[in-house]
């Protein structure tokens, strides 16, 4: 139970069991032969990684080498950094190759050609392939380039080729499930494609996009999925229809610090240090937020947004409700637009209730 009297500042509140439920709900699609390696960064915290372990989870994804040492200290052996390998950071990869089961992505010849020269990195190389996002990674079609790096790679001892990994992160800019399963299955094909004219590596596929994985029902297609945010979902993916209201297991909430009666908004301590100035169009109004429970001397659902953000503050919008039935010290809970960025900006700011 969420004890709200003893919110003094923004917190970010996770349910428990609403976490465990979308943990399932992904893990029930799966068939045996798909690998579950959920990305840690969406909650990077130590107790939503105890609740992957009771559903045993040992396989995780990463953004970042300082996330990946961070969850090897707690116990997790065997880790994919989903991010192109940063050549910088080659003694804490060392540290890590020594013990861990660890998995790097290399998403141009140039970068192969770096990691084969650092012979204390004991790794499994994924070559990131760009689907059609156009973020990093190579294109699915130069069949040359990704040759010659599957031959540096397997001519290296140290290193062995898993497979060919995407983020198909063109799926958070769509708004309809037929046009996310059909940019699914659209980039899924294109890695069929490169795992059958490479077969004789033996390569695997693995795709993360939360979108895809929440819709789709059938993954004999694809070695192994990396969705993260599906572990708490947003506004983003409420908006998309990928999640339901009941399926949102983080959110903030914010003290009323000021009051305008006359338009019709209050103020609530809660501003882009809290939820980022990532926005999102709802009825073609730009959103910093959706707030969904007004707790004062009653608890009243009710649904507004935030229409503003400075660095602390916060603007919301009363469209049925009057500023008069608001007070100074009441709470505000908000479902955050990319919930990411969010748990990140608040990592020292959690609740977890059941």
């Amino acid at each position: 139970m969420l004890k709200y009297s003893k919110i003094k500042s923004p917190v970010f509140a996770v349910d428990m069991n609403i976490v465990r439920k979308n943990i399932k709900s992904i893990m029930d699609k799966l068939p045996k032969s798909c690998i579950f390696r959920p990305h840690f960064k969406t909650h990077n915290n130590k107790i939503t990684a105890k609740i992957f372990r009771e559903f045993g989870v040992s396989k995780i994804t990463v953004s970042s080498v300082e996330m990946a040492l961070y969850f090897r200290q707690l116990g997790f052996k065997d880790i994919t950094i989903a991010f192109p390998i940063n050549v910088r950071e080659q003694r804490s990869l060392n540290k890590l190759s020594g013990n861990t089961k660890l998995g790097l992505l290399c998403s141009c010849i140039s970068s192969v050609n770096i990691l084969v020269k650092m012979p204390l990195i004991k790794a499994d190389i994924w070559l990131e392939i760009d689907t059609g996002y156009n973020r990093s990674g190579i294109s699915w079609n130069d069949f040359e380039q990704i040759e010659n790096c599957i031959r540096v790679i397997t001519s290296c001892s140290q290193l062995n080729f898993k497979g060919f990994l995407t983020h198909n992160g063109l799926t958070y800019n769509l708004q309809s499930k037929t046009d996310i399963l059909a940019s699914s299955t659209d980039s899924i094909k294109k890695l069929k494609s490169l795992k059958d004219r490479f077969s004789l590596f033996n390569p695997l596929i693995s795709i993360g996009d939360t979108p895809a994985c929440s819709i789709m029902k059938n993954f004999n297609d694809v070695d192994e999925i990396r969705p993260g945010n599906f572990v708490y979902y947003d506004l983003m993916m409420l908006t998309k229809n990928v999640c339901s209201r009941e399926q949102i297991a983080a959110t903030v909430l914010c003290p009323v610090v000021d009051l305008n009666p006359e338009r019709s908004e209050i103020v609530i301590h809660g501003g882009a240090v809290h939820f980022s100035k990532e926005s999102i169009l709802v009825d073609n109004n730009i959103v910093f937020g959706k707030a969904i429970k007004h707790i004062g001397k009653t608890i009243l659902d009710i649904d507004e947004h935030i229409i503003s953000l400075s660095q602390e503050h916060g603007i919301i919008k009363l469209s049925k409700s009057k500023a008069e039935d608001y007070n100074i010290g009441d709470l505000i809970e908000i479902i955050p637009v990319h919930v990411c960025l969010t748990a990140d900006l608040m990592k020292s700011k959690i609740v977890h209730y059941e």
